[in-house]
């Protein structure tokens, strides 16, 4: 070490001063003041604990969970300053050996040469590092990134449509869809905010109101194309923003299906969505300040982003259950805490509906770890799912829906409350179906109790169309993919479960036909509207006419041998000449239709 330091270019007295010294850390404290600071001896020298907490507490609180290596690695590089601003080695290699002389590193135990901790220290204390051409792939990002916005992507720029129609169509949407999309704050999405912010969001808004505005005919074509446009543009081109999320999350809930499947992108930003969302830390937690240390738009811009991630959340766990991906619930600590989200001061009345659909999605997620293990027990009781199904979402109905009962449903002129009824029926439809899934014993108790289910779901939705009439057809697509669902299932139940010469068949035929009249109704209203559940609605009418054809008989679904995976759900064979390939009781038909709503690998729609 002595020989080391006296070939540095030092006085006499500095010489002096280490060769005088005896204690291993005192030793320690002069290089590293030696280093630091070179030969002013004017300045203080700092003790080794001091210095390692003097660099700690400049460094910034981390924004990102430990969970997120390269979040945290991106929170460092804020910190990476250089720990010395001038050096007097004569060389990187001499100073990794000078720092190492009389280290007690061995007591980390690294089981590591002598030479590779000198070269790694050489690296750090090099007082000219190369540039590099990333140097700069860690730095934060700027704090007004770029957003899409712009005369040529702004819609009313561009002559699509007038401020004034902007301004109307606006209003029309805070009166029809958002009681049920209920992503964004009337008080802070103002025409002008929005339209500051992103051209996707602004233009998806005012496209999927036009599609059922009946005054809004002449520009509904054009703002859907404009909106299709901006949408790959904005996947191209990488935008991220909150504003992005919710632009993708309303163009996908009402979507005009694309005109051939291979064009069809809507899995494709569903998953940029979220993968933008999560990026942005919208699930997390941010907390809430009082007016007196924040201001009422702050407040409002943070509940904006748990809402949109909670929203986004949902329609991403609906298109996951329709990939056959019913995975657990990504639970984190704004979900875990969802139960008084809604009672927040600055809360819209749509946040009641979504702390709802979270708690009932969370229901679900267990329900279906239970089922998937009482699925390989002996039970006696024959309606033990049903049994089951019930007793574990009783308690989130009692609580949101006192009115709906598994046996009977008060329908409700509320479009949110019949939205939210919807949603409960229609998964628990979904959950007993899974019990097709399981077992052959007790199988004619589990067909009927799916029929059952089915069947009520089919009536309730013919007797909300009929009464409420326009003001539900601007329901989610998976709505409309779960009423059709229900009735291609209870068509392939029912010759299991009734007689057929006994006058039930055309009851029940006309029932469903009933449910395909409403649904192409829901679909193509206003006349300029062609909407998913138009095609679903033909569909269906198609495959009943089919079925009066051949007939329905006992044989078409003893042969069909019902049957189930355990991750695709329900299939069933060739035999059958209408339905044929089954999936979750939907004929390959069905299963195209909805593919071309949510992407390739389509099996059931799940709310």
């Amino acid at each position: 070490m002595q020989a080391q330091l006296k070939k540095a270019p030092v006085s006499a007295d500095e010489v002096q001063q280490v060769l005088n010294t005896t204690g291993q850390e005192e030793l320690l404290q002069v290089i590293v003041a030696k280093l630091q600071h070179g030969s002013d001896s004017n300045r203080p020298v700092p003790t080794i604990d001091g210095a390692v907490r003097s660099y700690h507490d400049g460094l910034p609180t981390p924004k990102e969970p430990v969970s997120n290596p390269l979040a945290l690695l991106a929170d460092a590089s804020s910190a990476a300053q250089p720990l010395t601003p001038s050096l007097d080695l004569p060389s990187t290699t001499s100073g990794g050996r000078v720092l190492l002389q009389h280290s007690v590193y061995a007591s980390l135990g690294l089981q590591l040469g002598r030479d590779t901790l000198e070269e790694g220290l050489s690296a750090i204390y090099d007082p000219t590092p190369p540039i590099h051409s990333h140097s700069n792939y860690f730095r934060p990002p700027d704090a007004d990134s770029p957003r899409d916005v712009g005369p040529d992507l702004d819609p009313i720029e561009l002559g699509l449509l007038s401020l004034e129609n902007a301004h109307s169509l606006f209003s029309i949407y805070f009166i029809r869809l958002h009681p049920i999309n209920g992503i964004l704050d009337p008080v802070l999405h103002t025409v002008d905010y929005v339209r500051s912010r992103s051209a996707l969001l602004f233009t998806w808004i005012l496209a999927i109101t036009a599609q059922f505005d009946h005054q809004s005919a002449s520009c509904a074509k054009r703002l859907r194309l404009h909106g299709e446009t901006l949408s790959r543009h904005v996947h191209t081109s990488g935008f991220k923003s909150v504003e992005i999320v919710q632009g993708y999350y309303i163009s996908l809930l009402s979507a005009t299906p694309a005109p051939t499947l291979s064009e069809e992108r809507s899995w494709l930003y569903t998953s940029y969505a979220v993968a933008i969302a999560t990026e942005l830390g919208l699930d997390q937690v941010k907390p809430y300040y009082t007016p007196a240390t924040d201001s009422i738009m702050s407040q409002r811009q943070a509940r904006n982003n748990e809402r949109t991630w909670l929203r986004i959340l949902l329609w991403e766990r609906a298109t996951s259950a329709a990939y056959g991906r019913a995975t657990a619930f990504p639970e984190s600590p704004l979900t875990r805490n969802i139960e008084k989200w809604w009672l927040h001061p600055l809360a819209d009345s749509t946040d009641k509906d979504t702390c709802a659909f979270i708690l009932l999605r969370q229901h679900l997620a267990g329900l279906h770890h239970i089922l998937h293990q009482q699925a390989s027990f002996t039970h006696d009781n024959p309606h033990w799912v049903r049994d089951l199904v019930d007793s574990t979402l009783d308690p989130w109905r009692i609580t949101w829906l006192p009115g709906c009962t598994s046996k009977a449903v008060t329908p409700s002129l509320n479009i949110s409350i019949a939205f939210l009824t919807y949603v409960y029926l229609h998964n628990r439809l979904w959950m007993l179906s899974f019990a097709l899934n399981t077992s052959t014993i007790h199988s004619h108790a589990l067909q009927e109790d799916c029929f059952t289910a089915a069947i009520q779901c089919c009536t309730l939705a013919v007797h909300d169309l009929q009464s409420i009439g326009e003001p539900l057809y601007c329901l989610l697509s998976p709505s409309w993919a779960m009423v059709a669902y229900a009735a291609a299932l209870a068509l392939r139940l029912f010759p299991a479960l009734h007689d057929t010469n006994s006058g039930d068949e055309c009851e029940l035929l006309g029932l469903l036909g009933q449910v395909a009249l409403q649904l192409e109704k829901a679909g193509s209203t206003p006349s300029h509207r062609i909407g998913i559940a138009a095609v679903l609605g033909r569909h269906l009418l198609s495959v009943l006419r089919a079925k009066v054809g051949t007939g329905m008989g006992p044989r078409d679904v003893a042969d069909s041998g019902l049957h189930f995976s355990s991750e695709s759900g329900l299939v069933g064979s060739s035999c059958d000449p209408v339905l044929g390939s089954v999936a979750m009781g939907l004929d390959e038909g069905f299963a195209d239709v909805f593919r071309e709503v949510f992407g390739p690998g389509w099996g059931l729609g799940m709310e």
